[in-house]
């Protein structure tokens, strides 16, 4: 029976174009738990390791059924395991690091540069993404797709429907998608996909197989309304009244509206009134005590994070956190043939509040212009183009610039970018800057390589980029070699990495450089361990210091109920704000950071977050405790969840 039930199923073995069938009713996973149904769909078998083993067949069984109806594309994987040994919980979206999971990825413009990521557990929990090459994989990327899963007798079985409406793809009578898909051993650190793909190679996607869905389909068009309401009543004890303290009451009444319009197949128009901002999550703790220049905290707000990458340049000339208080807002983006484009139109209320009030221009809103379009040229290369501006009365910054990416072979890749600004400040006075910069980098199985070169002119206005440092001639030079092990053993690769940076102001006096000399090691079960040996010089305030340091650090999952993460160092740092009138000096930076996840079973999780910092100075100064101890800080904190859902919803 099961002999001619395999009949009727189209196999993709080693082939790198497959047609994709019609499904004759929606997949069921309970079907597959024992067998495989009746017109599953098109079956794939021939995964092959990206990690620890190049292109070595995988060490576990995995089949993949890929098939579509009128609403969905469905993929169903029945991945054979010890099931003892399959790590897997119940856990909240997005949040099953260190467990196993399958992939299935989607090229649906074909232009070898953009792909959808969507990623399930052994339990059928959520993880999605936009992999766009030359850029860091986007995980702040959300939709909507139903995803199912469960442990079997030898293994696990897993399912997907991701609804045409929450993709883009042109508008034919035959669907052409790039299509990858891919599975996760945790303990044993095994990637392994079909196609082969292979670390030989710079890119990801131009990797990817062809397939055919060889009928009309449409994402279809919709139209998303999320208006929203907010209540709030508090106290706050104000303690600075001239009389006695008092509970001061505050009421808060706030409503808005956020909509998306799906205009066609692959264009989407975004608008936003009083965007809620509520239920954000806070920044994580950074320290920035021995900090000289401006500290990144990634940005968080639902409306920004949605098709950013768009905006992303290989130096950001947008960083929508410079946005503080909008009111309203607009974003188009889409692709139509070979291109790309965005555009975004917001106000900020909080430019203008930051005026002198006796200003012409006092506590009126900002208005932001952002727009950007890109052309790929052919597989892993584009050249495009941006504009930012940000103008308040009289007051104004535009900037404008190129970008080009280029896949010179299979291993080197080429980034450079240009770009101008002209500002006009408060006092009418007007500036002109400019940017350049070059990357060349070499990707490979064992050695890689980067090369940047960044030249920031003085005048080059930020004020919608993330840019810390202007005035500089930089080069950035990181190198590493990693040797391989059998795929078998414990280990599995080591070797060194080198990062070298100096940098040089437009004087040609030199302002500092770093010396980054590690070991690194990377064994199964997600281990990682890694010795970092730190050099450097800066120059500041007329000073010139030297500084060395340390950073030792080791990840871990190889048990399956704890996950590990330390990092423990300690470094020379200059204290920027010295006591008044105090000279600048060295101080010696010790640092521990620590979290251990502790998964006593599939429901439950206990996470632990130790943090703690201090900065000493190497010379007491007069007025100062013993030691010179002029900053400590100790963080914990205790998280626990409890999850029992399934992820069911499968029609």
């Amino acid at each position: 029976m099961a002999i001619l039930l395999l009949a009727y199923i189209p196999i993709a073995m080693a082939m790198d174009n497959l047609q994709i069938p019609r499904a004759s009713k929606p997949p069921v996973l309970a079907d597959y738990v024992t067998g495989v149904p009746a017109n599953a769909g098109v079956e794939i078998t021939d995964f092959r390791q990206k990690i620890p083993g190049d292109g070595i067949p995988a060490s576990k069984s995995t089949k993949a059924y890929l098939s579509y109806d009128d609403s969905h594309f469905y993929a169903v994987f029945v991945a054979k395991d010890d099931p003892s040994l399959v790590k897997a919980r119940m856990a909240k979206r997005q949040d099953f690091l260190g467990d196993d999971y399958v992939i299935l990825e989607l090229d649906t413009f074909h232009d070898k540069q953009r792909s959808f990521v969507f990623f399930i557990n052994p339990y059928g929990v959520q993880l999605d993404a936009k992999r766009t090459e030359g850029q860091e994989t986007d995980f702040d990327f959300e939709t909507q797709w139903q995803s199912d899963g469960q442990l079997t007798s030898d293994g696990y079985v897993a399912m997907m429907a991701i609804p045409f409406k929450s993709l883009r793809f042109r508008s034919a009578p035959v669907q052409e998608w790039g299509i990858a898909v891919g599975r996760m051993i945790a303990r044993l650190n095994e990637a392994s996909y079909w196609p082969y793909i292979t670390r030989r190679e710079a890119g990801f996607v131009p990797q990817m197989a062809t397939a055919e869905i060889r009928e009309q389909i449409t994402p279809g068009r919709n139209l998303q309304l999320d208006p929203y309401v907010y209540l709030g009543n508090s106290r706050i004890l104000d303690r600075d009244s001239a009389s006695t303290p008092f509970w001061k009451k505050e009421r808060k009444i706030n409503s808005g509206l956020d909509a998306k319009w799906v205009l066609s197949e692959a264009i989407a128009l975004d608008m936003t009134i009083k965007p809620d901002f509520s239920e954000v999550e806070s920044d994580e703790p950074q320290v920035v005590i021995d900090k000289r220049y401006e500290t990144l905290f990634p940005e968080k707000r639902p409306f920004f994070l949605e098709n950013s990458g768009f905006f992303q340049t290989p130096q950001p000339l947008f960083f929508s956190r410079r946005i503080s208080e909008p009111t309203y807002g607009l974003r188009l983006t889409g692709r139509e043939e070979h291109w790309a484009f965005g555009g975004l139109l917001m106000n900020d209320k909080a430019p203008g509040q930051l005026l002198d009030p006796a200003h012409k221009d006092f506590d009126k809103d900002a208005r932001i212009t952002v727009l950007r379009a890109q052309n790929d040229f052919s597989a892993g290369s584009n050249l495009g183009g941006m504009l930012t501006q940000r103008s308040l009365g009289g007051i104004s910054n535009t900037v404008a610039g190129m970008d080009m990416l280029y896949q010179w072979d299979q291993n080197w890749v080429i980034a450079a970018q240009l770009a101008g600004s002209k500002t006009t400040d408060a006092g009418q006075q007007q500036s002109q800057g400019s940017l350049a910069y070059a990357e060349f980098k070499r990707v490979d199985k064992n050695f890689n390589y980067s090369g940047k070169l960044l030249d920031i002119s003085r005048d080059f206005d930020t004020t919608l980029a993330f840019l810390p440092r202007k005035d500089i001639r930089q080069t950035t030079q990181t190198a590493s070699y990693l040797w391989e092990v059998d795929e078998h053993a414990w280990l599995q690769t080591h070797g060194p990495q080198i990062t070298a940076v100096a940098t040089r102001d437009h004087q040609n006096i030199l302002q500092d450089w770093s010396l980054d000399s590690a070991y690194i090691v990377n064994g199964i079960g997600s281990t990682t361990l890694e010795a970092h040996l730190l050099n450097a010089y800066e120059r500041f305030e007329g000073g010139q210091f030297r500084k060395n340091g340390y950073l030792l650090s080791a990840t871990s999952d190889w048990l399956s109920w704890l996950t590990v993460d330390i990092k423990v160092g300690q470094n020379e740092v200059i204290n920027y704000l010295p006591a008044s009138g105090q000279a600048a000096q060295l101080g010696d930076a010790r640092s521990i950071a620590a979290v251990l996840t502790a998964k006593p079973s599939k429901h439950m999780r206990v996470e632990q977050t130790l943090l703690w910092n201090d900065l000493r100075l190497q010379n007491s100064l007069a007025g100062q405790n013993r030691g010179g101890m002029i900053y400590r800080d100790l963080l914990s904190r205790t998280r626990f969840s409890y999850q029992h859902n399934r992820y069911l919803g499968l029609p």
